[in-house]
């Protein structure tokens, strides 16, 4: 009781202490990092540096995001729901055309209004077809990195469309717009040159007067699953039983996310800044199982399947806040539901009640303040949340329920989970005699008790609360919570935007700008960007 009393009152004091002075905010972002790819969730593979920060603030155990990289960055940029923005349909592909509308208003905007210097580094994928939709025109001061939504680690190109993708976008002095393609970085590790840079800002930004955002959205563990050498054997647990290629060289892949936060906090944490810093960390979607073609080793296990799908393995992500501001909370966990798009009207908060500053935001928003959460560890104040509304499918969660109507996504039953062999998850398991012998003999996966609605689509309905992991589903015996929550969803019709459609154009392509990704509209005359490629011998 009285360790409590201190720590509590230790916070209050720093709270005192700053007040007045709106916090530095550094957003760190892995990429299809699954749940049981760190250790504190029970991995076999390491990750002592996410573990301690962790430890040092407050785990987030239902934190949800979209299935899918564009989509759940897009949510957390806008705090809406992604069926507002038109691209619930499709991941945004280079050069195919979609992009968050700009006719959205972002995080990077509300913070720039608020003093906040703002620093992109790392993954933008949110379209790239007009200079407008890049991220030094959407709010952000400084960008470095890929506008991409897959990159090879060493080459710097697209790994399925090829073109060269990493660059540096600022404004000078006069507020003119200039662009380097850093070519002069090929071969470098792509995860050590992001990392260099955001330590660069972070000592840079260390005694400026305006507060600062760093939203470090790194590339690990996306496919391809590379790493540099020897990254494979210092990081792969030596006692490992496990023989699957990829998930050993998720070690390798893993390491270097690791490196990289460890790097950039150990600097954050010798600076002035850090007693005033609020660190989030969390994925962008959950894992890709065994099978997907973006498959890099991860593992979502015990959750159902994994990325692209609607099931809990896309949706539920490892996640924490840490850092002196929520030093009070180490060590704890928090279950309630939060959302991706729940993050900046919680920051704002958090803003509002240091400095007094806020911002009027857009009416339309979903994202839930859960400032309350975050920083008194109290329930969620979120009760519902909308995973997806599509023309195939759609997904709702109402307090312990969460209905799937429609197609789930590819993994409906069987899920090999690379880190436990030899587990088999029997999902959708059936209670009546005849679908209990069928599952005696493995044909129960995909095949539980459905009901059916009147345009032929399957309903699914699951308690979270009694079975996290998906593995019954209950619809047909409980009609009347399907009645109610397919109700709740025709009501969220009226806000669904026309989906957007990714589309090869011809004059997108790499090939017609030197083998460079550059935006192709000309909504800023190509002669008004200041634009240079750095080779090998320039620095």
């Amino acid at each position: 009781m009285l360790r409590t009393v201190l720590l509590l009152s230790s916070w209050i004091w720093g709270s005192l202490v700053l007040a007045g002075m709106a916090p530095n905010i550094v957003f760190i972002i892995a990429d299809d990092l699954g749940w049981n790819d760190v250790s504190y969730h029970g991995s076999d593979l390491n990750t002592p540096v996410l573990d301690q920060l962790a430890r040092e603030g407050l785990r987030l155990e239902q934190h949800y995001t979209q299935p899918e990289c564009s989509t759940t960055r897009a949510s957390l940029l806008t705090s809406r729901y992604i069926v507002r923005t038109g691209l619930q349909a499709d991941v945004i592909l280079n050069g195919g055309g979609m992009a968050l509308p700009l006719n959205e208003t972002l995080m990077s905007d509300y913070l720039k209004q608020l003093g906040y210097k703002n620093y992109l580094v790392g993954k933008w994928h949110q379209g790239a077809n007009s200079w407008r939709e890049t991220p030094v025109f959407r709010g952000f001061d400084y960008f470095y990195g890929y506008y991409g939504g897959q990159i090879h680690y060493f080459g710097h190109y697209h790994t399925k469309f090829g073109g060269h993708d990493f660059r540096r976008d600022y404004r000078d002095e006069q507020g003119n717009f200039k662009q380097d393609i850093l070519k002069n970085e090929l071969g470098n590790y792509l995860t050590k040159s992001l990392t260099d840079e955001a330590i660069r800002i972070v000592k840079e930004n260390e005694n400026s007067k305006d507060p600062m955002f760093l939203y470090f959205a790194l590339p690990n563990t996306h496919s391809p699953n590379q790493s540099p050498k020897g990254y494979v054997d210092k990081y792969f647990p030596k006692d490992s039983k496990i023989t699957d290629y990829d998930r050993k060289q998720l070690a390798g892949n893993l390491g270097g996310l690791e490196e990289a936060v460890k790097n950039l906090t150990d600097v954050l944490k010798a600076s002035k800044q850090w007693d005033n810093t609020l660190l989030v960390f969390i994925s962008d979607n959950g894992g890709a199982p065994q099978g997907l073609m973006s498959y890099a080793g991860q593992s979502n296990y015990p959750l159902r399947s994994g990325k692209t799908t609607l099931f809990e393995g896309a949706l539920r992500v490892p996640a924490f806040v840490s850092g002196p501001l929520v030093k009070h909370l180490a060590g704890k966990e928090n279950h309630g539901m939060f959302h991706v798009s729940d993050w900046f009207p919680t920051l704002h908060a958090l803003i509002k009640q240091r400095t007094g500053k806020s911002v009027k935001l857009v009416s339309e928003i979903d994202g839930v303040d859960q400032a309350g959460m975050i920083f008194k560890n109290e329930p969620s104040a979120r009760k519902e949340m909308l995973h997806q509304l599509n023309l195939g499918n759609q997904a709702y969660r109402l307090g312990d329920y969460k209905i799937i109507v429609g197609n789930p996504g590819e993994y409906d039953g069987y899920v090999r989970h690379a880190d436990k062999p030899d587990i088999k998850i029997k999902y959708d398991e059936p209670t009546d005699f005849w679908g209990k012998l069928k599952c005696s003999i493995g044909l129960c996966g995909g095949f539980g008790d459905f009901i059916t609605d009147k345009d032929g689509a399957k309903v699914r309905l699951y308690n979270l609360k009694d079975d996290p992991n998906e593995t019954y589903n209950i619809a047909a015996k409980h009609p009347d919570i399907v009645k109610k929550m397919r109700e709740r969803i025709e009501k969220f019709k009226g806000i669904v935007m026309p989906a957007q459609e990714n589309d090869r154009i011809n004059a997108a392509h790499h090939k017609n700008s030197g083998g460079i990704w550059v935006p192709w509209k000309d909504d800023v005359r190509r002669d008004q960007v200041d634009y240079r490629i750095l080779e090998k011998t320039e620095l």
